[in-house]
């Protein structure tokens, strides 16, 4: 086996330092909060009025324009919580992945409707010059929900951002809903003010007769820092390692070559994977198929297959041999984004997730919770077994997995 990394850089690395909030009128009591990822500093502890904005959809922003100098911006409106659902029971038009999303009225909760919303959030903000911004968690009983204020770009964000928990924000929203609220915000972070290196690492196991035709199974190796990052994505990087290392112990000589690849920047915007796609643009119509570990420490129950009907009754073949034996059920058509296979899926590669059993996922990812206690590791072992027996099976292929037909362009009228 051969191993390497492929180097990308990032505009500017950032750590997190001290973080506190408190509300000082009209009535004193401590708020737990986190700076949201590539959030700047305050000014020292920074003391403003409270604003607070209702908007499920970017046009919801336009009735707080040119209000929102110089406050806090509370982010809303509070909302119930609809838990985690089976995703393998969960219907076709709502989000599969297995979290906990905010109850609103309307049309089901989908997490590209949220990051569009959030980043017409912060472009207003920057507009409107802020004096920061608190966000609400989509978890219960304490929990922050992390995630980065610059999606994708990994540049200081230009207002200060805090996350607070379900139940501080649903406080602040009860005082607002009384009259004036005051808020003391003071968080110090840092960033290194010069670009970083960062990696993808990269392993192989070379095929015997098709060495130039690849499949791909991979995981990010990165991870929020409120925990310790064991379930997201710990578990996936140590599924594909253990994949790895066990189809190297084994001796098997695949025909295809079995590439392992652990990602970062998945959580700012999978920017890993995205890096590998963009390098390697001229070789992806050799990759036959990816598949990627991402949704914590549940046993694998099936492969998602992002819609591509052309390869379900391929995958049959593929996972019948070991089906019964990991207790898979048969491959799904459903789609989900969020993770490292979405950049292939978009390049034309069919490129596919593991649908997992919950176990908590809704409330260790990207949270305080996420340390290695919660790792169940016989479930561990079976997503590690699936990954090498997919890759091996779809290595033996007669044929490469078919495509999905490719969109059809829309005539103008």
């Amino acid at each position: 086996v051969s191993v390497h990394q492929e180097k990308w850089p990032i505009a500017t690395g950032w750590t997190r330092g001290a973080a506190s909030a408190k509300i000082v009128a009209p009535t004193e009591q401590r708020l737990t909060i986190a700076a949201a990822g590539w959030s700047p500093s305050t000014n020292g502890p920074v003391r403003a009025k409270v604003i607070g904005i209702k908007s499920q959809k970017p046009e919801d922003l336009d009735q707080y324009k040119g209000k929102l100098k110089g406050a806090i911006v509370l982010v809303g409106p509070a909302f119930e919580l609809d838990p985690a659902e089976n995703p393998i029971l969960t219907p076709f038009s709502e989000m599969s992945l297995p979290l906990a999303h905010p109850r609103v009225a309307g049309e089901p909760f989908t997490l590209a409707g949220f990051i569009k919303m959030f980043l017409a959030e912060i472009k207003m903000f920057n507009e409107e010059d802020v004096a920061g911004a608190i966000m609400p968690s989509d978890k219960a009983y304490g929990l922050i929900n992390m995630f980065a204020m610059t999606r994708g770009e990994y540049r200081p964000g230009k207002f200060p951002m805090a996350f607070t928990t379900y139940e501080g924000h649903h406080l602040l929203w009860r005082l607002l809903e009384q009259g004036p609220v005051e808020v003391e915000l003071n968080m110090q972070n840092s960033f290194s003010g010069v670009p970083v290196e960062v990696s993808n690492t990269v392993a192989e196991i070379r095929g015997t007769e098709k060495p130039d035709e690849v499949v791909i199974v991979g995981a990010h190796i990165d991870s929020w820092d409120l925990g310790t990052g064991a379930t997201d994505n710990g578990t996936g990087t140590i599924a594909v390692l253990e994949a790895a290392r066990s189809l190297v112990k084994s001796g098997v000589q695949p025909k295809r070559t079995i590439r392992f690849i652990l990602f970062p920047g998945e959580e700012q915007g999978l920017n890993g994977s995205r890096a590998y796609v963009k390098a390697h643009k001229d070789e992806l119509n050799k990759v036959s198929g990816v598949l990627v570990h991402d949704t914590g420490t549940g046993r694998v129950l099936t492969i998602g297959l992002m819609h591509d009907y052309a390869a379900k009754e391929t995958m049959d073949r593929v996972l019948y041999s070991f089906a019964r034996s990991a207790g898979l059920v048969e491959p799904s058509l459903r789609t989900e984004g969020g993770s490292d296979h979405v950049p292939f899926d978009e390049a034309g590669v069919p490129a596919f997730w593991c649908v997992q059993d919950n176990v908590d996922y809704d409330r260790t990812h990207h949270s305080q919770a996420d340390t290695f206690d919660r790792v169940r590791f016989d479930d561990l072992m079976q997503g590690a077994q699936v990954l090498a027996a997919w890759a091996y099976n779809t290595a033996q292929l007669p044929d490469m997995l078919p495509r999905k037909p490719a969109p059809q362009k829309q005539e103008q009228r």
